[in-house]
């Protein structure tokens, strides 16, 4: 249990820092070397709450609808 959360959590880190090198437009390097740390930390954080608000809008539209579910279930 413990390595999937951790695994989980890397790849939600991962996914994170790509995303907020995609909206600097710098690469991992400088936002590791050039940026404060705080201020990185920050925008992962915010990268990170976006991408559960995301999954979770997506999940509630994956919700099945009553009158589409199968009678025989």
């Amino acid at each position: 249990m413990k390595q999937r959360v951790g695994a989980r959590w890397r790849t939600e880190v991962q996914e994170a820092m790509c995303s907020v090198q995609r909206r600097s437009g710098w690469s991992r390097d400088d936002l590791v070397n050039r940026v404060p740390r705080e201020q990185l930390v920050a925008a992962l954080v915010e990268a990170i709450w976006s991408q559960r608000a995301a999954h979770a809008r997506l999940c509630e539209a994956l919700v099945t609808l009553p009158e589409l579910v199968d009678e025989s279930m």
